[in-house]
């Protein structure tokens, strides 16, 4: 008798913690279904964009710049950026307006002695998309979007002495407003040679209104 309850005592205490950690009845209430990975709402297809943008040549010519770019999307990560054209209309900064005002004679020391910028350029590149991004905007409203990186190459035009090839690579962030519009916000590091000063570089930046021409699949894989 007395070792039945020995051993009742001992098999209440090895059950009892299995007892209070077990899972409760589903019909009590409703566990929260946790999803890690939801569709995406909004898709590329298509994109034909409008910017405008700053050029910063040098410390006495600044371009503002207006373009227009057409990418076609083959994968959700993946597109060709077929054209990306650029005109630029060139400011003079008040350092060079100053220096010409005191007579002083400047010279550069690449581009043959001129201070030489870039008048319009047209790129093609490949951009890769690796993140898809839901922002909360004011505490208010998502915003959904995407960050990307381009690379590719082109052709630039000085306004004086003639064309360079061109390499460029960035960052491009794009939010979306309604399926078929986005605003994309651009960052690129453009590169030519010159035969005096080596590699050059030239920073654009832009912000375009981009029109989705291809209809947006519901999943696009």
């Amino acid at each position: 008798m007395k070792n039945n309850i020995v051993i009742f005592i001992l098999m209440t205490i090895i059950l009892i913690p299995f007892y209070i950690n077990a899972k409760p009845p589903s019909k009590f209430y409703e566990l929260p279904k946790v999803v890690a990975v939801q569709n995406r709402p909004y898709y590329s297809s298509r994109d034909l964009s409008f910017s405008v943008g700053w050029l910063p040549s040098d410390a006495f010519n600044k371009g503002i710049t207006f373009g227009t770019s057409y990418t076609h999307h083959y994968k959700d990560y993946l597109a060709w950026e077929i054209i990306n054209v650029n005109y630029s209309i060139n400011s003079e900064t008040s350092l060079k307006k100053e220096m010409e005002n005191l007579n002083i004679d400047i010279t550069n020391e690449g581009f043959d002695g001129a201070l030489d910028y870039i008048q319009a350029y047209a790129t093609t590149s490949f951009i890769y998309t690796p993140f898809y991004n839901k922002s909360l905007l004011f505490n208010d409203k998502i915003i959904h979007g995407n960050t990307s990186f381009v690379i590719g190459g082109g052709l630039a035009s000085f306004k004086s002495t003639g064309s360079r090839l061109l390499l460029s690579g960035g960052l491009i962030l794009r939010f979306f407003t309604k399926k078929n519009r986005s605003w994309k916000f651009d960052f690129r590091n453009n590169i030519y040679y010159e035969k005096t000063l080596g590699a050059v570089y030239a920073l654009s930046l832009s912000v375009a209104y981009s029109f989705e021409l291809g209809d947006n699949p519901v999943n696009k894989h």
